[in-house]
């Protein structure tokens, strides 16, 4: 029996024997706690932009562990832009990738890639991925939260909710017990390369505070079906509420 029905089932018995269901176990408080936690509903929706810096080491088929550096910058809803540098032995690989609306846009050293179809689900997911991480827009009506339950992140407690939207994929968000704070993103995706239907978490191990006092993520583990991926460190990042347009050209 998966661990999922096992937690649905345990929650299910909880709820039964319990006189009443306690205000905190109910998903709008937890997603109220988090959003103060991460600063609060004004600093979250202000800045619907940002540009990171990152670097780390990624697990590739046939290549092993490998390092890498990257630069990343968005604006939500439809713009994107990701320039990674991998280094294979003494070897530099050159990814870019840019997302501008519907089109999307591969470069490996300078030469132009067709884009899988595996490719264009997995940068959609990402940018519903990325709404749902901003966490106000969670208040919707669109979106659906029910309480998956008490577990354990990189061995701190948490406790999860599952958010549901028309046409996405489900996402389980799990957030700090004590602090509030976002711990992990599980979610069914496409690996890289191969188009396999996989679940991956992402998981934040460790918070730094902004200029503005207001935590952001510093080290993410992603995980493939429990194996790790990639772990990246946050280097730097700048928040805004919009960039110009000439960020996202080559």
């Amino acid at each position: 029996m998966s661990r999922s029905i096992v937690l649905s089932l345990c929650t299910a018995v909880a709820v039964a024997l319990a006189p009443a269901a306690r205000a905190a176990d109910e998903p709008k408080d937890i997603l109220a706690k988090a959003i103060k936690a991460h600063g609060g509903e004004d600093a979250l929706t202000k800045n619907k932009a940002a540009i990171t810096k990152n670097k780390g080491k990624i697990n590739l088929p046939g290549a092993g562990e490998i390092e890498f550096t990257q630069e990343t910058a968005y604006m939500i809803p439809d713009k994107f832009k990701d320039s990674m540098e991998l280094k294979i032995g003494d070897k530099s690989i050159n990814v870019l990738t840019i997302v501008l609306g519907g089109k999307i846009t591969i470069e490996v050293d300078g030469k132009a890639m067709e884009v899988p179809a595996e490719a264009k689900a997995a940068l959609k997911e990402a940018g519903h991925m990325l709404e749902v991480a901003r966490l106000v827009p969670l208040k919707d009506k669109k979106y659906e939260l029910s309480i998956i339950g008490d577990d354990k992140v990189e061995g701190k407690k948490v406790v999860g909710i599952r958010v549901t939207a028309k046409s996405q994929k489900d996402i389980s968000v799990y957030f700090d017990k004590e602090t509030g704070l976002m711990a992990k993103l599980e979610f069914r995706g496409s690996e890289p390369g191969t188009g396999k239907e996989i679940t991956e978490e992402r998981i934040i191990t460790e918070y730094s505070k902004s200029k503005n006092g207001v935590p952001q993520p510093k080290k993410v583990i992603v995980k493939h079906d429990g194996k790790q991926f990639l772990e990246a460190e946050v280097v730097e990042v700048t928040y805004h509420e919009k960039l110009d347009d000439n960020v996202f050209k080559k």
